[in-house]
């Protein structure tokens, strides 16, 4: 049986502190046979077209922004997991190569502003896959933001546009919203595909693009699917509004009772 946890859309700086502090720790304690970083781990807030001529462009740098994830989350992770880490191509990680091309064409450079040497994966030993990547017997993770896969409005039906697309099941970030969809065709329904959203663990309340009220069908979340031969069993983890949650019956970043029967928060 293989564990493969399965996250998206952190979007640091902007990330879930907690979330993601509590999302280590769990690695570190479960130690999965695998995790799947399947994009937009770096918000890059400055070259995006929101912040083009507003403050937001004049922010963090770039190498600010990738070096903070590195930071605070790709260093800490390998700190306590030595196991296979797979990173995929996003539209948030594109930005800086692309404000380069589209922007700046004068500094241009192929390679110093490629999400890959940006995050330095290849010293902690994590693969990149720019476009998708099969994990799984009839499985294959994309974040979601190519061009000719829908979006939809409903959890899940975005994972679902894309599996139609492949033509295999899918799981995928990029909608920040959760959720599983399943659709049988043929005759007595032989073929099945399913479409998988695994939220986001970005802080909701970082995105001043919604405005001041925070609207959006986000949810924090993460995947965690179970392997067996060529059985697959998908599963979205739900993250609470402090970043707790809970896995096979262990919470992670809960508030406990003390010695002394009062609550305290347990650390994260």
């Amino acid at each position: 049986m293989k564990r493969i946890v399965i996250v998206s859309d952190l979007q640091m700086p902007l990330e879930h502190k907690a979330a993601n502090r509590n999302l280590i720790n769990f690695i570190h304690d479960y130690q999965p046979d695998e995790v799947i970083n399947i994009g937009d781990i770096t918000d890059y807030t400055a070259p995006g077209r929101w912040s083009a001529g507003k403050r937001a462009e004049y922010g963090m740098s770039v190498k600010e922004e990738a070096g903070y994830t590195v930071a605070n989350h790709v260093r800490p992770l390998r700190k306590g997991y030595d196991k296979k880490v797979t990173l995929l191509g996003s539209n948030h990680g594109e930005r800086p190569h692309k404000y380069l091309v589209e922007r700046c064409p004068a500094m241009y450079d192929e390679v110093i502003f490629q999400e890959p040497h940006l995050l330095r994966l290849d010293e902690f030993g994590i693969d990149f896959e720019p476009l998708k990547y099969d994990f799984a017997p009839g499985w294959t993770a994309t974040h979601g933001h190519a061009k000719g896969i829908s979006l939809s409005r409903f959890a899940g039906g975005t994972a679902m546009n894309a599996a139609r697309k492949f033509q295999k099941n899918v799981v995928c970030g990029h909608t920040h919203r959760a959720g599983i969809i399943s659709e049988s065709s043929g005759e007595f329904a032989t073929r099945q595909l399913t479409g998988v959203e695994v939220g986001c663990l970005m802080d909701i309340k970082k995105a001043s693009y919604l405005g001041a009220a925070g609207f959006g069908n986000w949810q924090l979340a993460f995947g965690l699917f179970y392997v067996n031969g060529g059985r697959v069993s998908p599963n979205i983890i739900d993250v609470e509004r402090d970043g707790s949650f809970m896995v096979e019956g262990e919470v992670y970043g809960a508030v406990k009772r003390n010695a002394l029967g009062r609550f305290a928060r347990s650390a994260t």
